[in-house]
């Protein structure tokens, strides 16, 4: 067994640890197509009481006002991103948080799908087809404050879209209206966007799922968190 299998298995890197997720009956086969709502409110589970210890480790992390835009990415597809990214931000929400998340995988839309995939969202935006991304932006059924910004159209040059100065500018606005903006990218090593969206944000949140990531590649992510490719990078295991 070469994989990931816990905690001991990332003692002795420099990077922070802020959260540990443990699986559960829904998340054990997370696909595509299946959109884990596991947070709610009031309930004392295990899985609902880890989400709350990290979304208190996530407001110390972002305690710097004017900075609130996070991405997560992780090295391999099927690393749990997309139904980390929604439950910590419906985590937030509960609280009393405006959350945003910005479905940043142009290819997949894993986070479109907890907003029903919209036809029109931000690369609609970013190709200059609709002139405002707001009217755009969902509020989900469930958390009266939590907001989703969907792909829309899946366009074929989403790396080309991002690098536009016009993703700049949206993030840019985006930041005061919302008290956390939470960004899921594709995993790093596949495709180039993470690092075009990284440029826009304040803190790297990466994803280590057990059982998948190879253990070889644990000093990887020291190397990347050491050179500082990532800004303010942390791991939930």
């Amino acid at each position: 067994n070469r994989k990931v299998r816990g905690r001991k298995d990332l003692e002795g890197m420099g990077i922070p640890l802020i959260g540990e997720i443990p699986l559960c009956a829904q998340s054990k086969k997370l696909k595509d197509n299946v959109r884990s709502i596991i947070v709610k409110e009031g309930n004392r589970n295990i899985i609902n009481e880890a989400f709350r210890s990290l979304r208190t480790n996530i407001e110390f992390m972002t305690a710097d006002k004017g900075k609130n835009v996070i991405i997560t990415t992780s090295f391999n597809p099927g690393s749990g991103k997309s139904f980390l990214t929604f439950n910590t931000g419906a985590s937030l929400a509960l609280k009393g948080k405006k959350v945003l998340l910005i479905d940043g995988d142009m290819r997949h839309c894993s986070q479109s799908k907890y907003f029903n995939s919209p036809k029109t969202g931000m690369s609609n935006y970013l190709a200059g087809l609709v002139e405002s991304v707001e009217p755009y932006i969902v509020q989900h059924q469930q958390f009266k404050n939590l907001y989703g910004l969907p792909v829309g159209t899946i366009p074929p040059n989403p790396t080309e879209l991002l690098s536009e100065e016009r993703f700049g500018t949206l993030i840019a606005n985006l930041r005061s209206k919302f008290d956390y903006i939470f960004i899921d990218c594709p995993p790093i090593d596949i495709v180039a966007d993470t690092s075009i969206i990284e440029k826009h944000s304040d803190y790297t949140i990466f994803v280590v799922r057990s059982g998948l990531l190879e253990r070889s590649m644990v000093p990887e992510i020291n190397i990347i968190y050491n050179e500082q490719r990532f800004k303010n990078m942390s791991i939930i295991l």
